[in-house]
């Protein structure tokens, strides 16, 4: 017995034992060897390709001379599509991969299909990744595969591998000549295989990669593979701000050449002194692939207008190029006036070059010179301010993989909101997009696609990262330096300093093109920076003034990122302009940045969320910190659900300023701020408004008003009888007179509103005659009037029913409370927030100190309630509230805020009620349409405004939002329920309705998890802070910042109108 129970007792170990093991087994990966698991190349910085092609101007061989012109390089002849649906197989870990796949027998017949191009994980393969800086895998230099912690998503999906299988045919017509296919973009390095034969390799996601196939393709089908590594040596110099997302995510395109083939040309324009008649000279690099020597080439270049007019042209002779060699040739002749390129006049011409084999190559031109005077930028002789945005290639349903559509919809939305400037952030883009910008007309600071954020100033000096550094840098030159839109380059964003490695790539950057100028933020400013301008980032409008002053800087000042657009936030907007405007050493700036880079999570279709941070189970992740645009995420710019930041920008950056002068003669001066067209263009109309509703209106007559210059006009209208209760606010607004490639005719550029000055006589207050009742018992008091009724808890001080025709507008515990705080916009209120929880400013507690009830006479009472609000650590709030409570149904509500213990900041100063939910309806005489708030408001008119309070624009993370400014009355109403009108005080009020409580929204992470509504929560306030972008950036101006200050304001309830 002893013994069977000791041989059970030893099975129970073994077994036992066994299961750890296992268990170990399972939880510890296998050691992967570099060369056997996984391709050595992947971690070799200094491996930057392999049988690649030469970097090269964006071009397409044309059949002839119409399609050259048209110069659309994917209606070519010699371009074939490879672009659709691939096989593909995807797994988490290298050594899991099929290593035979690119074989033509392997059968991949069962492998699904994914389009190309495309996000894997937008596909639903892996897990996307959101990190603002710092990897997601190991930080083990110059290793990618090392194992990470065991939280990070990449210690199960160490290295994903996608496998990608299509076959593809070569036109017959081409024979003879030499194939290439180009790869726009591969997230993160690839390896390419052709009928079984390796091709090469390129790591560098964001520029194109080339192969010559010539020797590798047969007639009939071929078969294509394409092995992607979601990690690299590139991972290191991809620690951008975004979405993490792979695959071939851009276009693949087959095309063909002759043997001879002009590989390479550099258009550079010049202008003389007087900035009219041009130069053109074209630097163009031939090269004979064939295997003979060819012979002598003659290069031509014509120059043809929009019309498709030859307007100049030039040859140029070279020598017989032998086998594999190359020449360099110049062309170079003269243009007689040519209109000239800027963002606001994007005049295109287009240039052929045709060599003795017959080869057409062809590029639009833009005439512009680009220069620096000092501290002043000047193009074409004239100083330019950009106005922009920082813009990652980003949609929420694709990913990466946008479209040309997409680019479009985005540059109609840029464009509309006053933006002439973009930052290529933080990488080269799809070469179509640089095309679009020169025809419609965008200053590019274009920027390459190089951030090491995460491994701060550790390439400054490190060897096997410099050929890297220099490498993408040339390649975003040498792609895109025959843009006309493209006036800056930059050598990357947030990688370190002045380090041998960046002043190295600068040199080469400057060395293959001298006509254009070189920023990198990370130099900084002053006798340190090797750089054509200063810069830096963020900071306050007086930061960027101070600078502009200082006179020991003696470079442009660009500001690459500012007013932090995250969530609700971007304050100060229309100050930082005003910086802008009045200082010409600002060449300009841009927001950071152009839209919510959020991402469909629709895995599980009954929680669909845009995501961010963390919204795919992924970590490590920066969570709130991606959702941070101008404009949301679909782009809406009209109706309730635009970002009202777009509004505010499109303000902002309005081109066309307007001053009142003399409010007596209707006497305004309108300044052009455009630095190259005049505002024939436009249409100025004026409307004048009598509490909101428009009582006149008219156009008005403009001169000629040249760019940069303004003028005086005279508005004709006419007050011929005023109304003493009335506000009077004038309106100018500029309007498109004709469609632009841009937006339809009639669309609002710029705008003006101005209050009258108007001096009224003074209301007379009438004196109610209806009686009113006050009636009281142990725990209440009830003040009732004809049709009305309120009611005052006797326990608590609130006011607990306000009955209008029988019905109780006031939810359960809805009493008018004093509220201090807000649902912390993430992440720019945090700094204020943490003072919140602290002090309790979000967790007080009220108690009665005293009510009392004071008749009037029989017409009026006043109802005295003073509460005692209790926060944490001597934090507090006596909060007196006076209702003169009239038979007319008048409530008049004064107001006094009496604060105890240290001066902290609050979101604002006011109360909040709580109304049945079935109120759901706001007209106002306030600022809106949609939010706005005090450092948010220049774009947003005061007017007469409809609002349903279930239908307003909402952050994806639910937070504070819906404030309206300098509100005058507002009128709360709902199907079936009584309305009740709320008017100001003369210091105007700053009210919200929403469906929930900032407790509610506080600490819920997505809109789509709030409860179901149970109320309407109103607020009103006196006081409001600020949204700022402290997110990254400044806290709210001091002026726009609430402390616990004592404080006065008053309101009145009209409970019968």
């Amino acid at each position: 017995m002893i013994k069977s129970k000791l041989k059970i007792a030893i099975l129970s170990i073994i077994v036992m034992n066994g299961m750890l093991i296992s268990e170990v087994r399972a939880n510890n990966l296998p050691q992967l060897k570099s060369g056997v698991d996984y391709p050595a190349e992947i971690e070799d910085p200094q491996c930057l390709g392999i049988n690649k092609e030469a970097y090269h101007a964006t071009l397409m061989p044309y059949a002839n001379l119409q399609e050259a012109l048209v110069a659309k390089r994917h209606a070519s002849s010699y371009y074939r599509n490879l672009n659709g649906q691939w096989k593909f197989n995807w797994v988490p870990s290298p050594e899991q991969r099929p290593v035979d796949f690119y074989k033509p027998s392997y059968d991949v017949s069962s492998w699904k299909e994914i389009p190309v191009p495309s996000n894997w994980e937008v596909q639903g393969y892996g897990t996307p990744f959101y990190r603002n800086l710092g990897y997601t895998i190991k930080r083990d230099f110059p290793h990618v595969m090392s194992e990470p912690e065991k939280y990070f998503t990449a210690y199960k999906e160490r290295n994903p591998v996608g496998s990608y299988r299509r076959d593809f045919e070569v036109p017959a017509d081409w024979s003879g000549r030499r194939i290439f296919i180009t790869f726009d973009g591969v997230d993160c390095a690839f390896f390419i295989w052709v009928n079984g034969e390796k091709v090469g390799y390129s790591v560098n996601s964001r520029n194109a990669a080339e192969f010559d196939l010539t020797k590798y393709v047969k007639p009939g089908k071929n078969t294509l593979a394409v092995e992607v590594y979601e990690y690299s040596s590139g991972t290191w110099l991809e620690d951008q701000d975004m979405w993490r997302l792979h695959g071939i995510f851009r276009n693949v395109s087959l095309w063909s050449s002759p043997q001879l083939h002009i590989r390479d040309f550099f258009v550079k324009t010049d202008l003389d002194k007087e900035y009219k008649d041009a130069t053109l000279e074209v630097l163009a690099k031939i090269k004979n692939y064939g295997d003979k020597g060819g012979k002598q080439q003659k290069l031509t270049a014509a120059l043809y207008d929009k019309a498709g007019t030859e307007i100049a042209k030039g040859d140029v002779t070279g020598k017989a190029l032998g086998a594999k060699q190359e020449e360099q040739l110049t062309v170079k002749f003269n243009v007689s006036n040519p209109a000239k390129w800027t963002a606001e006049t994007p005049n295109l011409y287009t240039l052929v070059l045709s060599d003795t084999e017959g080869e057409m190559i062809s590029s639009k031109v833009g005439f512009r010179k680009v220069e620096i005077n000092g501290r002043v930028m000047t193009v074409n002789g004239v100083p330019i301010k950009l106005k922009g945005v920082n813009r990652h290639e980003h949609w929420s349903d694709v990913g990466h993989a946008i479209t040309e559509d997409q680019m479009i919809r985005d540059l109609q939305v840029i464009k509309q909101g006053n933006c002439n400037h973009v930052r290529t952030c933080h990488y080269s883009d799809d070469p179509r997009w640089y095309e679009l910008c020169d025809e419609w007309g965008i200053w590019l600071v274009a920027e390459a696609n190089c951030e090491c954020h995460g491994y701060d100033h550790r390439f400054d000096e490190e060897p096997l990262m410099k050929s890297a550094i220099i490498d993408r840098n040339v390649a975003n030159v040498e792609n895109f330096k025959n843009h006309p839109a493209v006036i800056i380059w930059s050598l990357g964003n947030e990688c370190g300093g002045v380090g041998s490695n960046f002043v190295a790539a600068m040199k080469k950057v400057k060395e293959i093109d001298p006509t254009r100028f070189v920023h990198y933020e990370r130099f900084g400013m002053g006798s340190n920076n090797p750089a054509d301008l200063d810069g830096r980032m963020y900071g306050t409008p007086e930061d960027f003034a101070r600078t502009a002053h200082d006179k020991n800087l003696t470079k442009p000042f660009y500001i690459c990122e500012f007013a932090h657009a995250m969530f609700n936030s971007m304050g100060s907007l229309a100050e930082y302009s005003e910086v802008f405007d009045n200082n010409p050493e600002i060449v300009g700036g841009a927001i950071w940045e152009y839209q919510d880079q959020a991402l469909w999570n629709k895995r599980d279709p009954k929680h669909p969320i845009l995501a961010y941070g963390g919204g795919f189970g992924e970590a490590p992740n920066d969570h709130y910190f991606i959702h941070k645009g101008v404009v949301s995420y679909d782009r809406t710019t009209e109706g309730t659900h635009v970002k009202p930041h777009y509004i505010e920008m499109k303000k902002a950056y309005q081109w066309i300023s307007t001053d009142f002068l003399d409010p007596a003669s209707g006497m305004i001066r309108i300044r052009n701020k455009y630095q190259f067209i005049s505002l024939d263009g436009f249409e100025a109309t004026w409307s004048l408004s009598e509490n909101g509703k428009v009582i006149d209106k008219g156009t008005l007559r403009l001169p000629r008003v040249d760019a940069r210059r303004d003028t005086y006009v005279r508005v004709p209208y006419k007050l011929d009888s005023l109304n003493p209760t009335a506000e009077y606010f004038l309106r100018i607004s500029y309007k498109l007179k004709e469609a632009t490639i841009w937006a339809d005719k009639g669309f609002e550029v710029a705008s003006e509103q101005f209050k009258l000055p108007m001096n009224t006589p003074p209301v007379i207050e009438t004196k109610s005659t209806q009686p009113i009742k006050v009636s009281q018992n142990s725990e209440s008091v009830k003040v009732a009037g004809q049709g009305f009724a309120l009611t005052f808890d006797k326990k608590s001080g609130f006011l607990s029913q306000l009955i209008k025709n029988g019905t109780n507008l006031l939810a359960n515990d809805g009493s008018p409370k004093l509220h201090l705080w807000r649902a912390a916009h993430r992440n720019d209120d945090m700094w204020a927030y943490d003072q919140w929880e602290k002090f309790g400013v979000n967790n007080l507690n009220y108690s009665l100190i005293d009510l009392k009830v004071e008749p009037i006479d029989k017409y009026s009472v006043r109802i005295i309630s003073m509460v005692k609000a209790v926060g944490k650590q001597g934090f507090g709030a006596y909060h007196t509230a006076t209702y003169l409570i009239n038979g007319d149904g008048s409530v008049k509500v004064d107001n006094k805020v009496q604060f105890a213990g240290l001066r902290i900041n609050l979101a604002r100063i006011g109360v909040r009620y709580l109304f049945d939910k079935k109120i759901d309806q706001m007209n106002y005489f306030g600022r809106g349409p949609i939010e706005n708030y005090s450092d948010r408001k220049t774009g947003f008119d005061v007017g007469l405004y409809n609002l349903n309070v279930n239908d307003q624009y909402e952050y994806e993370k639910p937070m504070e939002h819906g404030n309206h400014e300098d509100v005058r009355w507002v009128n709360l109403s709902g199907a079936g329920m009584p309305s009740l009108m709320i008017q100001s005080d003369e210091n105007l009020m700053q009210v919200s309705a929403l469906p929930y409580t900032d407790e509610q929204m506080q600490d819920v992470e997505y809109k789509i998890d709030l409860p179901a509504s149970q109320v309407t929560v109103f607020t009103l306030a006196t006081k409001t802070l600020g949204v700022g972008s402290n997110g990254c950036g400044p806290r709210p101006l001091d002026k726009y910042v609430i402390w616990s200050d004592n404080t006065q304001f008053s309101y009145t309830l009209q409970l019968l109108k």
